[in-house]
């Protein structure tokens, strides 16, 4: 009966000894997962780079595109008028050509739908 009670007290004394380190381990580990895999860790801090770099290239591109479209505006307006760029525009807008030209027409054809049945 010694023994068993013996046996009984040194676990209990290890167990107690052991529960302090267990928790701040679990603790620890608990913080180190969630600053990596969190809402706001490491990898949602990687894609929130990555998100703000395509915006940024996306950003460029359609700045760079209304540049260009705003020039070509600028031509158009009357106080000074591309007479080249003008002639360009009447000719995809109206279908207009000149008299001495030849009007190639391109008629695209609609594919015609396959006919799965059998015959």
């Amino acid at each position: 009966m010694i023994s068993m009670n013996f046996k009984s007290r040194h676990f209990q004394r290890i167990s107690q000894k052991a529960i302090a380190p267990f928790l701040a381990l679990s603790l620890i580990g608990y913080f180190i997962y969630h600053s990596i895999q969190g809402d706001r860790g490491i990898l949602a801090w990687v894609q929130l780079q990555e998100r703000l770099a395509n915006s940024l290239c996306q950003l460029s591109h359609t700045v760079a595109e209304r540049k260009a479209l705003e020039e070509i505006v600028q031509e158009l307006r009357p106080e000074s008028i591309n007479r080249d760029l003008l002639d360009q525009q009447v000719r995809l807008q109206l279908g207009y050509a000149h008299p001495d030209e030849i009007v190639i027409l391109q008629i695209e054809k609609e594919p015609k739908p396959k006919n799965d049945e059998p015959k």
